[in-house]
C-alpha cells in the first residue's frame, strides 16, 4: 500500500505479483487500505512457476498488465485462472 501511494501519480495502474496462498487476504486488505482509488491495482500469481515450459504465470501476468492499464478499472482486483475478481470478494477455494 505504501508503494502504491508513493508512486500513485507516476503510473496508470499497478500489478502486484503474489503467492497464491494468501492473495485473497492481501487483496481484501488493500481494497480497504486504498479506499477512493482512481486506478487499478491488480494482484496475480500462478500455480506453475514461470520457469516451467508450460505455466499459467505468463498468461496471468500479461492479462493483469492489460487490466491494470485500463482507466475504467479503479479498484483492487485479483486476476487468476482467466477471471478478474474484486479484491474484497476473492476467496481461495482449493489449494
Amino acid at each position: 500500500a505504501t508503494l502504491v501511494g508513493e508512486y500513485y501519480f507516476d503510473y496508470d495502474g499497478f500489478v502486484i505479483i503474489h503467492g497464491t496462498d494468501t492473495i485473497s487476504y492481501t487483496a481484501s486488505a488493500l481494497s480497504f487500505m486504498l479506499e477512493g482509488l482512481g486506478k487499478a491495482v491488480v494482484l496475480t500469481g500462478s500455480i506453475i512457476p514461470m520457469c516451467e515450459p508450460f505455466n499459467d504465470a505468463r498468461r496471468n501476468l500479461i492479462a493483469s498488465i492489460m487490466f491494470a492499464s485500463q482507466l475504467e478499472l479503479s479498484e483492487v482486483a485479483v486476476f487468476f485462472n482467466d477471471r478478474l475478481l474484486r479484491g474484497n470478494r476473492a476467496v481461495k477455494v482449493d489449494s
